[in-house]
């Protein structure tokens, strides 16, 4: 059974509550919603906030994700309203799933390298993010023995899987799945999946997706921000799923901490319904723009003898440049900056285990070839200093 924090445990119904629950519907002496007495915006029609979100935008987005092929695992819930918890970002999402789980001074392990993200919100929630890390011996993987010993401390209550990771590009295997979800179902442990780059993908023999498995009480965390390639777009979800029991104990308390901040807007339940009509095709237009520009990289980097290399990804945005540990990352960076008026991430950003830059794959072809031209030109440069 997962171990869920105290903060996030409302506790026994006091005996008005169970009452009103018992009748259901009733008036309120003290109900000071005006929707309720025709005084808000009459085209807004009337507010009865739900803490999971908009019911019709919920049962939409249910049957969204339903359409989307490929588990991870065979034993995996259906895309279900019930399940959907509707926010404004991903990054809300881990504050929200670190209350449910984690008290102040608990812990959470994340893969290291990656987006230090997790990281800056666990300092802010009061949690401590404890690494796993990925290995890479001509492919990035999972090191077991490590979430072994993250997950070896009682006080690591739920575990980060970012699938693709950013910006290593790599997703979770269904054998490394299979192990990390009976450790984290053996222990307590929740999974947390990020799943907001897995349409990105290069490869048409993917691992399925992590969302909606059963094996462990698991989080799926998506939205807009990447499916539409709109970060502006402030829409994202979690989807719930497990044990049967465990998911009710999951949904009692996320109600309370989703009630308590109820983030989306009816004008965000109103454009979701149009916007998921979007997602399909603006989804494969940069998929495509992603995969022009590897191939862009690809040709920067083949039939030449030079210090720095590409890392391919399987997935996602980025990809990244390696090169020898003699040059200075922030020599690099620096040099870029001065001269070319264009900057960079260098791979201690992200704790890479060597020397590399992130590129992006997002930019027009003509872009990426002239830049990247500049920066193994200036790897070359450095090289023979």
């Amino acid at each position: 059974m997962a171990r869920f924090s105290k903060r996030s445990d409302t506790g026994q119904l006091n005996p008005i509550s169970q009452e009103e629950l018992k009748l259901g519907k009733i008036s309120q002496l003290n109900d000071s919603n005006p929707t309720h007495f025709d005084l808000g915006i009459k085209k807004f029609g009337a507010y009865d906030p739900d803490p999971r979100g908009d019911w019709n935008t919920r049962k939409a987005l249910a049957e969204f994700l339903s359409k989307r092929k490929g588990r991870i695992s065979p034993l995996f819930l259906p895309p279900s309203p019930e399940r959907l918890y509707l926010l404004s970002s991903t990054s809300q999402a881990y504050s929200w799933l670190m209350k449910l789980m984690c008290d102040p001074g608990d812990k959470i392990a994340y893969p290291s390298p990656g987006y230090p993200l997790i990281p800056s919100i666990a300092k802010i929630e009061g949690v401590e993010a404890v690494p796993y890390f990925l290995r890479f011996d001509g492919s990035w993987y999972i090191d077991i023995p490590s979430v072994k010993e993250a997950l070896s401390d009682p006080l690591v209550k739920a575990l980060v899987l970012i699938h693709p990771n950013n910006p290593t590009g790599s997703y979770v295997s269904k054998e490394e799945f299979g192990e990390i979800s009976s450790m984290c179902r053996e222990k307590g442990v929740a999974i947390i999946c990020d799943e907001v780059f897995y349409e990105y993908g290069f490869s048409s023999n993917l691992p399925g997706r992590i969302s909606g498995s059963v094996q462990a009480l698991t989080f799926a965390l998506d939205g807009f921000s990447k499916l539409l390639a709109s970060p502006q777009i402030k829409t994202a979800w979690i989807e719930v799923s497990g044990e049967e029991g465990e998911v009710a104990e999951a949904e009692r308390r996320l109600d309370f901490i989703a009630d308590s901040f109820l983030p989306n807007s009816w004008f965000q339940n109103e454009s979701t319904l149009k916007l998921l009509q979007l997602a399909p095709k603006k989804t494969e237009e940069v998929r495509k723009r992603a995969e022009e520009n590897l191939e862009v990289l690809r040709r920067a980097f083949s039939g030449k003898n030079l210090v720095s290399s590409l890392i391919e990804p399987e997935g996602g945005w980025s990809a990244l440049v390696r090169f020898a540990s003699t040059i200075d990352e922030d020599a690099l960076v620096t040099e870029l900056i001065k001269k070319y008026a264009l900057s960079a991430q260098p791979g201690y950003f992200f704790d890479m285990p060597f020397n590399c830059l992130a590129v992006s794959l997002l930019p027009s072809e003509k872009v990426t070839e002239s830049r990247i031209k500049v920066l193994i030109d200036a790897i070359e440069a450095l090289s023979k200093k």
